[in-house]
């Protein structure tokens, strides 16, 4: 039924203009980007990204129909009824303070930035930036023995992007295969945010939250060890910029996360605010928010348009709101 709507979504939308469409009653419109880049990256084949000319376009087209807003007004939910939009960006990639953050001051637009902790300083890299370095250097130097290793643990050049966080084994074995030393990549590439970038991002206004420990894939984890890569990584953040709002965003999605564990997290004050990747609806905890993914093949503007009225096709249903 899901996907029947978004194709018939998709269909419907050029019929809209934007001003009713973006005037209707929605949730908080909440796009989140990871990183915004001038040139190809090695290391992220598993996500389109826009350049920094486009992004500047989408900020604009934003601009246009929404009003930005702080996470603090959004939390104390200082801008009800009107049409508003909050920006975040995930990951804690270096291009966040390096071309991301000029432009919003520049906009004057708030955003929040959500960080895994084992990354930042490039301690380590995301399983799936791996896999992205494994595909970028099979293309240049194919090698037999590594695919031949790659396929008895069922993965290919395809399928290795999706790898989940219990493959990194398999990851680091196929690297030793290839060559291809990630802790070298790490220190001369340094794809992550530093902890000084991060306090600066701060002292300028961003909001700096949570994003997991090692961006695991939580739905696969206990509720005791997703716990565990929350903390872990809010800990981190409150000691690195004591932040006046806890705010964590699931990776990936917060599909498989428990209302009780959404509760616990604000009651024990572990979190304040927690976002998940949902698209434009609503969410049964009343702290939870949902966001739109705005890095998507295809049209922006169409695609944009297409989850608004997706939303709308949802509220007919009585489907607009998350269940957990």
């Amino acid at each position: 039924m899901a996907k029947i709507l978004r194709v018939f979504s998709k269909q419907i939308a050029r019929f809209w203009s934007n001003e009713k469409l973006f005037g209707a009653k929605t949730p908080v419109f909440h796009p989140f980007y990871h990183m915004v880049s001038n040139k190809p990256l090695p290391h992220i084949l598993n996500y389109p990204y826009f350049n920094e000319k486009q992004f500047e376009q989408q900020l604009d087209y934003f601009l246009k129909y929404f009003e930005p807003v702080s996470l603090a007004d959004l939390y104390k939910n200082t801008h009800a009824g009107k049409k508003t939009f909050h920006l975040s960006f995930d990951d804690g990639l270096r291009e966040c303070a390096e071309i991301v953050s000029p432009l919003l001051l520049k906009k004057g637009i708030p955003a929040s930035f959500f960080v895994n902790s084992g990354f930042v300083d490039n301690k380590e890299l995301f399983h799936r930036y791996k896999a992205s370095l494994i595909v970028s250097e099979m293309a240049k130097h194919p090698d037999t023995q590594a695919e031949a290793f790659l396929r008895e643990n069922k993965l290919t050049c395809t399928t290795i992007l999706q790898a989940d966080f219990s493959q990194n084994d398999i990851l680091d074995r196929a690297a030793e295969l290839l060559e291809l030393d990630f802790q070298v990549f790490l220190q001369e590439q340094k794809p992550y945010l530093t902890t000084q970038q991060v306090k600066s991002l701060h002292q300028k206004g961003f909001t700096i939250g949570g994003h997991s420990h090692k961006h695991p894939e939580l739905w696969k984890l206990s509720e005791k060890k997703q716990l565990k890569q929350i903390s872990k990584s809010m800990d981190w953040v409150t000691k690195t910029v004591h932040p006046d709002i806890k705010a964590f965003a699931f990776p990936y999605t917060d599909d498989g996360i428990s209302s009780k564990l959404l509760k616990k997290l604000k009651e024990e004050r572990i979190c304040d605010i927690t976002f998940g990747t949902a698209g434009i609806k609503y969410d049964e905890v009343e702290s939870h928010f949902q966001r739109y993914p705005a890095e998507q093949d295809g049209h922006f503007k169409e695609n944009l348009k297409a989850e608004f009225v997706y939303f709308k096709l949802r509220k007919i249903l009585g489907k607009e709101t998350v269940k957990h």
